[in-house]
């Protein structure tokens, strides 16, 4: 046992940041996050605000309680985000028919053809990875990302 722990504690100490799983995560993230927020600068402000519009119903609109958790993000810095994109026009607020304390998202004309924006890019994006790998390497990729997200769903219930 004791010699386990020893093992443990010396791969730990000398375990570089690019042999984790999260620095690989987050170093791959934000270079995705740079590469959208050139283009998303040009016309919204943020990869998040882009990706707010994404996850927007086109025909039906989306209540706002539902993006927070969808986008996994706080409801302050929703609201915030929402303000921003509906200052720029891209988005309007309507209240909900059932529920007048609550407001269902829109997306007006201009959001339409920035979503679509957003969405060519994010696709386009797919494609030339998915061009890059073959069909089971893809699946591996998927497998072991659900995998690691069990695993953290696991530790949070602790």
């Amino acid at each position: 046992m004791h010699n386990n722990f020893h093992i443990l504690v010396s791969r730990f100490i000398i375990m570089l940041p690019e042999e984790t799983i999260d620095y690989n995560i987050r170093k791959t993230w934000y270079n995705i996050t740079k590469m959208y927020n050139r283009t998303a600068n040009e016309y919204m402000g943020s990869t998040s605000l882009a990706m707010i519009l994404l996850n927007i119903d086109m025909f039906e609109g989306t209540p706002s309680t539902q993006l927070g958790p969808i986008m996994g993000m706080e409801a302050t810095s929703l609201s915030r985000s929402l303000n921003k994109l509906e200052k720029i026009g891209v988005i309007q607020r309507k209240p909900d028919p059932n529920d007048k304390r609550k407001s269902i998202i829109h997306l007006t004309k201009v959001g339409i053809k920035r979503r679509e924006l957003a969405k060519k890019i994010v696709l386009d994006f797919n494609d030339s990875i998915f061009n890059s790998f073959t069909k089971q390497e893809i699946e591996i990729f998927f497998k072991i990302l659900n995998k690691i997200n069990n695993i953290i769903k696991k530790k949070s219930k602790r």
